[in-house]
């Protein structure tokens, strides 16, 4: 399954959030610090389903990828800085920020499906245009370098995993590990 296809759904969720927390009357510093929850909680749920997914392809569901790092910060500011500034980018940036968590999560669980002995894959396919960075790490991997995963401003690939489970594409298919609370 391509994981980027749940993007869509979510951005314009998230985009939704941006502008109601952006409310020009309420204090920078309240604005940021609301900014730096949604952004956290948002990477947080997205790593965690994705990892999640790719785990039970992987057959791993036991195990639990480190989570997300702190890169939400400075996209906070911008994003609470857009009241003042315009929002001259803020969509692409939010767009970048899912597509990071998306493949930070797909990435985590690959390596612990390696290191728990299985073998799954990669496809890295190119969407539309592309660069020169993409075009080389285009193709089908049993054991893919990190550099796979990650994607850079405005990438459009699809990253695509597959384990030894199938949910024939359909997130519906999922079955969330019965040990898990998020």
């Amino acid at each position: 399954m391509n994981y980027s296809d749940l993007k869509p759904s979510i951005l314009a969720r998230l985009l939704e959030a941006i502008a109601l927390i952006n409310n020009p009357e309420v204090s920078p510093e309240i604005r940021q610090l609301n900014q730096e929850i949604l952004f956290r909680e948002v990477g947080t749920a997205v790593y965690n389903r994705v990892y999640d997914m790719n785990a039970f392809d992987f057959e791993i569901p036991h195990t639990s990828g480190p989570g997300i790092d702190d890169r939400y910060f400075g996209l906070a500011k911008v994003a609470s800085d857009s009241v003042s500034a315009g929002n001259i980018g803020l969509v692409e940036y939010a767009k970048n920020y899912v597509d990071n968590m998306i493949g930070k999560a797909q990435h985590d669980a690959f390596n612990n499906a390696v290191q728990s002995g299985k073998h799954p894959t990669v496809v890295r396919r190119i969407v539309g245009e592309t660069c020169k960075w993409c075009n080389a790490r285009a193709g089908t991997y049993i054991d893919p370098p990190s550099e796979v995963f990650q994607r850079h401003g405005g990438c459009d690939c699809s990253i695509t995993t597959s384990g030894f489970k199938t949910r024939n594409g359909q997130l519906g298919n999922y079955v969330k590990p019965q040990n898990r609370n998020a």
